[in-house]
């Protein structure tokens, strides 16, 4: 009772004071060896009850409720999900983005995102490169935190889309290669850094290009689109086969699915939309039970190896979980009116106080009921001065539907050294062929 009330009164304080800046002290710097304890803060490592090893199911988790919340219970109590537990490890990011976060994060700063009518009003100043906000005192801060979040200057993700009934098991699959720019901008391990000039002089932070291998008659469709610095829509060009052309578009609009499934394109990674475009609240900081090291097989037999296809509801992932830091921010979208209602009313998004990665995100109806979970689980880095930890799996569960998406990944990987070239419009018509 003690502890909670502690964590009111922070989260209370915190929001009060807006958005103090949080800053390294001149006598800091950051290592792989601080970086917990400067950038974030550890978790509870023993916390009552745990064991590490242990199976949390139906019959045990009510022994371990801190650790499991809202979301992760459910799936446990009305779907059967089991969780492998594992002792707590530390996570640093690169040498390069450590650097970054000393070098110039004592020159950022931000303030509350605002009311309804500042979404495209950038709320961050200052911001070069690294983790923005060590130690961050207000949701704002942490919101950026995970919008700027170590995930490798590029990347590749080659995965399988199932969509998953309840009743019957998968019923549709898709495969796609995504390619992507992490950073067109804010770049800290490859070569030119901190941007790509000619995307930097046209405001473009993100870039990315996907293909569809699979199935046929899906066979070529590929999409490029580019998230820029200021909190605008994302724009972009899809390539549509039985035209034979491309046509210009939006890309990742509030509130609309990825391709038709359970996941928005905002629930990508957790949250892929501007922070601006939701208002903070920080809840608490605590820890919860996450798949940071979840121990994923990748390959053409990922789907097979890492969800439990065979029994019902189909989309059980068999993964490992851990104690994990997390501080809770609660978000309420703002771009949301009487002719286009945002489908959340609000997100709960628990956001890993090491990696600033979101394990476990859970969405709200219009009417304040459960209705998502969105899970995303990660591996050890191969090489964690040099790489970030690959995702290695993603799940979006509609509860009231009694459906979901899973991404099952045969490739995930960073730091591969493309370029601006790799995302224009003739590569795009290159490879829709």
């Amino acid at each position: 009772m003690q502890r909670t009330m502690s964590i009111a009164i922070l989260a209370a304080a915190l929001l009060a004071t807006g958005s103090a800046a949080a800053k390294l002290k001149d006598d800091q710097v950051l290592t792989r060896d601080n970086w917990t304890a400067l950038a974030g803060f550890a978790p509870d490592a023993s916390p009552a009850g745990f064991t590490p090893g242990a199976l949390v199911d139906k019959a045990t988790w009510r022994a371990l409720a801190t650790l499991v919340p809202e979301g992760l219970s459910n799936l446990i109590e009305s779907w059967g999900l089991t969780m492998r537990t594992q002792a707590y490890r530390p996570i640093h990011p690169s040498a390069g983005y450590i650097d970054a976060t000393n070098r110039y994060s004592r020159c950022v700063t931000a303030k509350p995102t605002g009311g309804k009518k500042d979404y495209r009003k950038k709320a961050v100043a200052g911001y070069v490169a690294g983790l923005p906000f060590p130690d961050p005192q207000s949701a704002t801060e942490i919101a950026y935190n995970q919008h700027y979040a170590y995930m490798g200057d590029d990347g590749r993700l080659w995965f399988e889309a199932l969509w998953i009934s309840a009743r019957n098991g998968v019923w549709r699959t898709e495969e796609w290669v995504w390619n992507s720019l992490n950073r067109a901008m804010h770049r800290t391990d490859l070569a030119p850094l901190p941007a790509f000039p000619t995307m930097a002089a046209e405001d473009i932070q993100y870039a990315s290009i996907a293909t569809a291998r699979t199935p046929a008659d899906k066979r070529g469709t590929t999409a490029l689109y580019y998230r820029f610095e200021t909190p605008v829509d994302q724009q972009g060009w899809a390539w549509v086969p039985s035209m034979r052309r491309d046509l210009k578009m939006l890309f990742g609009v509030p509130g609309v699915s990825w391709n038709n499934s359970d996941m928005l394109w905002e629930d990508v990674r957790g949250y892929s939309g501007h922070p601006e475009w939701l208002d903070w609240k920080l809840v608490e900081r605590t820890t919860i039970l996450a798949p940071m090291h979840a121990g994923v097989v990748f390959g053409k037999k990922a789907k097979e190896v890492t969800f439990d296809l065979e029994n019902a509801p189909h989309w059980n992932p068999r993964i490992s979980w851990e104690p994990r830091p997390v501080y809770v921010l609660e978000g309420r979208p703002k771009m949301s009116s009487g002719l286009s209602p945002h489908p959340y009313s609000k997100v709960v998004m628990y956001v890993d106080a090491e990696t600033w990665l979101v394990p476990l995100k859970v969405a709200y109806d219009k009417k304040g009921k459960l209705w998502k979970v969105i899970l995303h689980a990660f591996n050890e880095s191969p090489d964690a001065d040099k790489l970030p930890p690959p995702l290695a799996l993603a799940l979006a569960v509609d509860l009231k539907g009694g459906s979901a998406t899973a991404f099952a990944p045969f490739e995930s990987s960073s730091n591969l050294g493309m370029t601006a070239a790799d995302f224009v419009e003739s590569r795009l018509r290159a490879l829709g062929q």
